[in-house]
């Protein structure tokens, strides 16, 4: 699957002159968590809710802080052909959780990294390039089968049926069937065991994948929580200016 897919393309953008406020707005009213920086040839830069978040903690008024002053530079970007896979893993790897997506340099859309992208990237790159190799899918299911416990029930049944017709005379059968069950159990529970803490490691990385992606859907409450809290101090503000007008005249 390619960044085209999944990103968004009616990117939402704002002037450098802009206040950080009118830009929390534009985050708010179309339900996304950053919004691009206008430049000369393409994005300046980008605000996320993240630094209007970090804006509120360190007690600057938002209404008064351009954008340019708080937006962030450096910015990383992909094209639309990239894998999302890639795109993901460009996101851990840098810290970030917007990519602006740009062809030819042109801007095209961005993507986010709460898109959809299923298992974590590096998960579902390993299983793409094992599923194209088909060796690869035959040796997944000759394991998967060998380190399971039928494939111990097979090997039971099997010597059990050698002995029972008598393919070898008494003891040469139950020495072989004794001998190779002892390998074969001992091969098998490794392999059990292995399959196991694989399986494991699949979970906590899972885990790890969806808890960034719910700390990105937190930031998104936290910052409306905080236009909201914003909206309410300016109410406030003005209703006890208004009061105090009114009793000056009076």
């Amino acid at each position: 699957m390619r960044v085209a897919e999944i990103m968004r393309r009616d990117v939402v953008m704002v002037d450098g002159d802009d206040t950080l406020s009118e830009a929390a707005k534009l985050l708010r009213a179309n339900r996304i968590s950053s919004v691009l920086v206008r430049g000369e040839a393409g994005p300046a830069g980008i605000v996320t809710e993240r630094d209007y978040v970090n804006l509120v903690a360190e007690g600057r008024d938002p209404a008064k802080t351009k954008v340019r002053d708080w937006m962030s530079t450096d910015l990383v970007t992909v094209t639309s052909a990239t894998d999302i896979t890639e795109a993901a893993q460009l996101m851990i790897e840098r810290g970030i959780r917007h990519l602006p997506v740009v062809d030819d340099g042109a801007l095209v859309g961005i993507c986010s990294i709460r898109d959809p992208v299923g298992t974590h990237p590096a998960l579902r790159r390993l299983e793409e390039e094992r599923r194209r190799d088909p060796q690869a899918r035959l040796a997944d299911a000759i394991t998967a089968f060998a380190g399971s416990m039928p494939f111990v029930y097979v090997h039971v049944v099997w010597f059990t049926l050698w002995i029972s017709f008598r393919v070898e005379d008494f003891p040469f059968g139950l020495l072989t069937m004794i001998v190779s069950l002892e390998a074969i159990f001992l091969a098998t529970f490794v392999m059990i065991s292995q399959n196991r803490a694989d399986a494991k490691r699949e979970v906590l990385a899972n885990h790890q994948w969806e808890l960034v992606q719910q700390e990105e859907r937190q930031n998104e409450e936290l910052l409306q929580l905080t236009s909201q809290i914003l909206s309410l101090t300016r109410a406030i503000h003005d209703l006890t200016t208004k009061t105090e007008q009114r009793a000056a005249t009076a």
